[in-house]
């Protein structure tokens, strides 16, 4: 009887033990952000600047077999893509992802996308002028 108890209680903390080494640091979450590809996202990210990178240059490093990932501004971090077929078509979008992150592993698992606006490459969307005012301010006033 005494044999079985001990037995019981080594396969008990033995069952624990797994469990608690194997836990998971998967959590769901929405998150907005970007696609590119690794090389491109990481020179941002290693200079604190998790924002869109340029699609055309992402598109061809993925296409040569660059690692895409997925650009979080919650997290400000990169997460590798696993399992989204659609990337290449999503570059360029800022986008809405609910999905699937692993944190230890920086892998994130695409459930939904949803585009929220095209900004396409830096180099091609308008400067904003430094220093107007607004309208209001300019109006000239009389007394």
């Amino acid at each position: 009887m005494i044999r079985r108890l001990t037995s019981g209680l080594i396969f008990c903390l033995a069952a624990l033990s797994l469990s608690s080494t194997g836990e998971t640091t998967e959590k769901t979450v929405t998150w907005t952000g970007w696609f590119s590809d690794f090389k491109c996202a990481s020179a941002r990210a290693a200079s604190g600047t998790f924002s869109a990178t340029n699609p055309d240059c992402a598109k061809s490093c993925i296409e040569k077999g660059a690692e895409p990932v997925f650009v979080s501004e919650q997290a400000k971090a990169l997460f590798k893509v696993k399992g989204y077929s659609a990337v290449i078509e999503d570059l360029g979008y800022h986008i809405e992802v609910q999905a699937t992150v692993d944190e230890a592993a920086k892998t994130i698992t695409i459930r939904t996308v949803k585009r929220l606006a095209y900004e396409g490459p830096a180099c091609s969307r308008p400067r904003k002028a430094a220093g107007l005012r607004s309208p209001v301010a300019s109006i000239p006033t009389h007394n």
